[in-house]
């Protein structure tokens, strides 16, 4: 079968879809994301935020639905360089990224409100760095960092853009600050079209302030994403995915603590993982067994293995019924995406 990698959209709104919408998101809130990987706790199990709308927002990372939002009656995309997202944090803060500029703010989140206040100071990066992704899709540097210092003076020197090289994402995340920085947000439900033949829709938030701007938020982790048991179902390069013969000998745990253990189709396995915002990445992969195997699961292992010690720079998409991962930063044609259902769906 053949698919895109880049039509992220599609599969995230069937993970919406397979939670059931907003209104099945993970009520359990606690989760370690964040830039700073498993080294920032943002909710324990036990801890709640506010009821209604905002509180299915409580312990949960989002991002813009289709990477777009409306300000000043115009729509506005981010280009592929941006990745924005929002952290909801037990204590009391909105951890994030405007596109590619990060930031960390007091918050007050209620049933139908959100809104942000003073800046705090900034989350730690990862403690490891992923592999490099690929300069024309990462966030760009200004362009007087970029070449001979000498040429940014004289007459053919152009001025440094002080949010980067790329007008597209400097407008972008323009637009982003100005949306979130004008005052309190309603939070609202945008519901979804009914797919010909699908399930009953689900419903995304909407994000809205008094100056008729208007963000719908897609979710990147759902607090129940951990601890929830999920099989190696599919996995693509570049347009070409299949389904992962081994499927039903795999299975794939993540732990708050930052780690992801369980089976590659033979032997049990660990690994670290480390969360930056929307994206993910693995290291140190190890078997901790070492059984014989059929051939085909002794070579899908094998397979696999090889490609988490790529540790690739993975966008992804998950809660308790289903995970996504889509590397988008290696050169076209080894573009590569894993994709996860749940062991038993909920």
């Amino acid at each position: 079968m053949l698919i895109s990698l880049r039509r992220v959209a599609g599969i995230v709104a069937g993970i919406v879809v397979a939670c059931g919408g907003l209104t099945a998101c993970g009520t359990t809130p606690g989760d370690t994301g964040g830039r700073s990987g498993g080294g920032t706790a943002s909710a324990s199990p036990t801890e709640k935020g506010p009821g209604g709308l905002g509180g299915r927002l409580f312990g949960g990372i989002w991002t813009f639905d289709e990477r777009t939002l409306t300000v000043d009656g115009q729509k506005v995309q981010g280009p592929e360089q941006a990745s924005p997202w929002l952290e909801f944090r037990a204590d009391g803060s909105v951890a994030g990224d405007y596109g590619c500029t990060p930031f960390h703010r007091t918050a007050e989140l209620t049933a139908t409100t959100l809104t942000l206040g003073e800046d705090l100071p900034a989350l730690p990066s990862p403690s490891e760095t992923p592999a490099p992704p690929d300069a024309t899709v990462s966030c760009p540097k200004p362009e007087a960092q970029q070449g001979d210092p000498a040429s940014s003076t004289g007459g053919g020197a152009q001025e440094a853009d002080p949010e980067g090289s790329n007008p597209r994402l400097a407008d972008f995340e323009a637009k982003v600050k100005k949306f979130f920085h004008r005052g309190a947000l309603t939070i609202a439900e945008h519901k979804l079209a009914r797919q010909p033949g699908g399930p009953p829709p689900g419903s995304l938030p909407q994000l809205r302030n008094a100056q008729g701007d208007v963000a719908t938020l897609t979710v990147v982790r759902t607090p129940g994403f951990f601890d929830t048991e999920f099989h190696l179902t599919e996995w693509s390069v570049f347009d070409s995915r299949d389904n992962f013969k081994s499927a039903e000998d795999t299975s794939f745990t993540f732990r708050r603590d930052g780690t992801v253990t369980g089976k590659l189709g033979c032997n049990d396995f660990t690994a670290k993982v480390f969360y930056d915002g929307s994206h993910l990445f693995f290291r140190d992969t190890r078997l901790t067994t070492h059984r014989t195997c059929a051939a085909q699961n002794m070579r899908d292992e094998a397979a696999i293995v090889r490609v988490l010690d790529r540790s690739l720079y993975y966008s992804y998409h998950g809660n308790r019924s289903g995970l996504s991962l889509n590397d988008e930063h290696t050169s076209p044609d080894q573009l590569s995406g894993l994709y996860f259902d749940a062991a038993t769906r909920t």
